[in-house]
């Protein structure tokens, strides 16, 4: 193509680019129009493992895999490349979306020098142009989740093949095109069937220059994607298959292809109802009807996209029939697909009625201009666009910054998993499986007391965390309300209280610091309220403030617990902010201007990598966790003697058995692993309720013990137990020990070593008139 039709192209080609540049690193981006900002940040630390450690592990769900497991929840692909941009230097904020625009940039260009016709040209381009428009209206494809690179890579790779075939079966760009279609099926599980459309080509490719002269072409078909998909298969499917299912079918369910194509159209359904969406893919998705079936028509009725249509079919049937977990990030690229096939079919009519009316040398400036037109106009990226120098910078680097000001340059924290990097910690513990009903026998403010704080956010399901805050076990020791995200809205909780208490708040990209001062004229209010009796609260998220959800069985029906800023003048009793809520506490301040760049700053020139831990017993300046009064025996009991024996204690290999003093049992590495078992002698002899009590120190890991039936299994068992500077003594109640053959000794961490504790004494209690009759 020479002349007026290429300069069109090469014209329009400029646009897509420029709008493609914008939309990746001159927006904001959260993806909180689909939930996705969790998973943002929770993708972000295999990133960060990779850019500071060099490997690809996920720590911060170190309590179920180790801390050295390889991420599995996801394909390493994606995160891997956004590891090895910031290992070279670049911030988070360019570091995710670089993958992506390298791919799209050179789709473009694959595009451009293609010997695809002047509209095919112009349509693809102009998905391009639309995805870059749309912006997070469509999905987020510049951030941490991998749904942009799979984009990128199925429509490169899909664009090389059809030109390449179209280019008499060119072995270069057919080869190209089968790496990066099996790029795609890499990149997130749900993309797996991707690669066979490279079978389309094959048979083609057969079917059309006969098998002598085709041996080549299919030749370089399977070498290109065996380039990619033999490592990705050796080293990470079949080496983690197990995980990978495990992984896959915990997030899938059960069901069949129809639970699958009713959840698809059901996304379909909100689509069409919501605003936020392009109004193109709305009006389409109304009709019920599935998206594939237009666009596979429209192109496979185009000769020079013929071979296209086909091969993009096996990645859009397979989200509709067999992915039962269907999340809106994967409607992106059916939605382009069809915008792509609406705009080539369009282009295509459109250049034959110029034909014969004889306007075919205006017929190319003035669909690039309409094209353009429809990218620019009432673009939602375009409006939040911000076109500048300055470097621009994720809000997670802001609020990490910010937190460290809170709690310091070394500070210990737990909390859930996408608090980590935000949270400023320099050690961290992810605290979800410690908090969990009967997870961890523990005090509460003596599990605290190990922590500078701990850091929680909105969660949809109820947390302990919020009722401990509501109840004075936690006390607020600082706050983060952020914008982009509701993983922003921070509050920081401690086991005592710390003056002056000090917080952060970003508003309208602006940053200002909180600092208690009893003549300041703002006010930070915690309380917990009832639904439906806070509606000063209502829209929350155009407050300051963060919100926990309460368990539903809290007393007077409170629901949420709410921390809020807002003008001193506004908060109850003066104000109405407060009324219809129980107060827990009130803390009055100044609202001052902050430097944000000098936060930044800081933070960059100091902020040693982090340290993970899979137990908080690892954490720096640990001093044990205590006990609830439910695992302290109680008082009016007496010991029985002659029921348990620890001179007969036995292992389970490799589980070892030391005579100390005591006893010092190594446990079974893994959850839940039978260890040891103490034999019990004449269980009968105690007929009534009892208790076995263990004086033990755990010096390593986390164990439990259970009294144990040989023939029916576990009757009663410990939550863990975790190390103690000092021996302590558990007592476990057993509603009836009479059938109990011995009392296990299990491990109940994930530690790949196992625990150890040392046993001192065992012992079983009973009610003093239990013991006299």
């Amino acid at each position: 193509m020479n002349g007026q039709p290429q300069k069109s192209v090469l014209a329009f080609a400029a646009l897509v680019v420029g709008l493609l540049l914008i939309s990746a690193y001159c927006t904001e981006r959260d993806g909180g129009s689909f939930g996705g900002d969790f998973d943002e940040l929770v993708l972000q630390n295999p990133a960060y493992m990779l850019a500071h450690f060099g490997k690809l592990t996920i720590p911060i769900a170190g309590f179920e895999n180790g801390l050295d497991a390889l991420i599995v929840g996801h394909p390493p692909i994606h995160v891997g490349w956004i590891g090895l941009f910031m290992r070279l230097g670049f911030s988070i904020y360019y570091a995710e979306a670089t993958p992506t625009v390298l791919l799209l940039l050179l789709a473009i260009a694959v595009i451009v020098r293609s010997r695809f016709a002047a509209p095919v040209k112009l349509g693809l381009l102009f998905s391009i142009g639309f995805l870059a428009s749309s912006g997070e209206t469509l999905t987020l494809c510049f951030g941490t989740r991998p749904e942009g690179e799979v984009h990128a890579a199925w429509i490169l790779g899909l664009v090389l093949l059809e030109s390449g075939r179209l280019d008499n079966w060119n072995r270069g760009r057919l080869f190209a095109g089968a790496f990066f279609l099996t790029w795609a099926s890499g990149a997130h599980y749900y993309a797996v069937a991707a690669f066979t459309g490279v079978a389309v080509y094959v048979v083609w490719a057969v079917r059309s220059l006969g098998w002598p002269k085709g041996r080549n072409q299919v030749v370089a078909l399977c070498a290109g994607g065996c380039l990619f998909g033999l490592p990705y298969l050796g080293l990470f499917l079949i080496p983690y298959s197990r995980q990978i299912r495990e992984s896959v079918a915990g997030l899938q369910g059960s069901g069949g292809m129809g639970l699958s194509l009713s959840r698809h159209l059901a996304l379909y359904r909100e689509w069409a109802h919501g605003p936020n969406h392009p109004a193109v893919v709305r009006m389409a998705m109304a009709g019920g009807v599935p998206l594939l079936l237009f666009s596979t028509a429209i192109l496979a009725a185009i000769r020079d996209t013929r071979g296209l249509a086909f091969a993009a079919l096996p990645l859009q049937v397979f989200i509709l029939l067999f992915c039962l977990h269907q999340a809106p990030f994967y409607l992106v690229h059916e939605s382009v697909l069809f915008v792509t096939a609406l705009a080539i079919g369009l282009l295509v009519c459109a250049e034959r009625i110029a034909a014969r009316l004889h306007l075919g040398r205006i017929y190319q400036p003035a669909a690039v201009g309409v094209l353009g037109g429809c990218l620019l106009w009432g673009s939602p990226m375009l409006a939040g666009a911000d076109v500048s120098l300055r470097p621009k910078v994720q809000e997670a680097e802001l609020a990490r910054a910010a937190s460290r000001q809170i709690l310091g340059p070394h500070a210990r924290v737990s909390g859930r998993a996408a608090g980590w990097y935000v949270s400023g910690a320099a050690h961290w513990h992810d605290i979800e499986r410690d908090v969990a009903a009967n997870s961890l026998l523990k005090d509460v403010r003596t599990y605290f007391s190990n922590l500078d704080a701990v850091v929680d956010y909105l969660n949809n399901s109820e947390g302990p965390l919020a009722t401990w805050y509501a109840d004075g076990s936690l006390q607020l020791r600082g706050f983060y309300f952020g914008e982009s995200s509701d993983q922003f809205r921070l509050v920081y909780l401690s086991a005592r209280r710390t003056s002056p208490l000090v917080g952060y708040v970003f508003r309208n990209r602006r940053l200002s610091r909180f600092e208690e001062d009893a003549a300041g004229d703002y006010a930070v209010l915690s309380a917990a309220c009832s639904i439906g009796q806070a509606p000063w609260l209502w829209p929350w998220r155009s407050t300051s403030s963060s919100i926990l959800h309460l368990p539903e069985e809290s007393p007077n029906t409170l629901r949420y617990m709410v921390t809020i800023l807002a003008p001193r003048s506004s908060v109850a009793p003066e104000g109405e902010i407060g009324r219809g809520c129980r107060e827990v506490s009130k803390v009055v301040g100044t609202l001052h201007p902050a430097d944000q760049d000098a936060l930044l700053a800081g933070l960059r020139k100091n902020d040693p990598p982090m340290h993970f831990y899979q137990v908080l017993d690892q954490m720096p300046g640990y001093s044990g966790v205590g006990l609830p009064a439910s695992a302290v025996p109680p008082e009016g009991t007496v010991r029985v003697e002659g029921i348990l024996e620890l001179s007969k204690v036995f292992a389970t290999p490799p589980g070892r058995v030391e005579k100390t003093p005591g006893l010092r049992i190594t446990t079974v590495p893994g959850l839940g692993s039978f260890s040891a078992y103490i034999p019990v002698t004449h269980p009968e002899s105690v007929n009534a309720p009892c208790w076995v009590t263990l004086r033990l120190r755990v010096l390593s890991g986390h164990i439990g013990f259970a009294a144990y039936d040989s023939r029916k299994g576990i009757i009663a068992r410990t939550p863990a137990i975790a190390g103690s500077p000092a021996p302590q003594t558990i007592a476990l109640e057993v509603p009836n020990l009479a059938t109990a053959t011995h009392i296990v000794i299990f491990n109940d961490s994930t530690l790949p070593s196992g625990g150890l504790v040392d046993i001192l004494d065992a012992a079983v209690l009973e009610k003093q008139d239990a013991a006299r009759r």
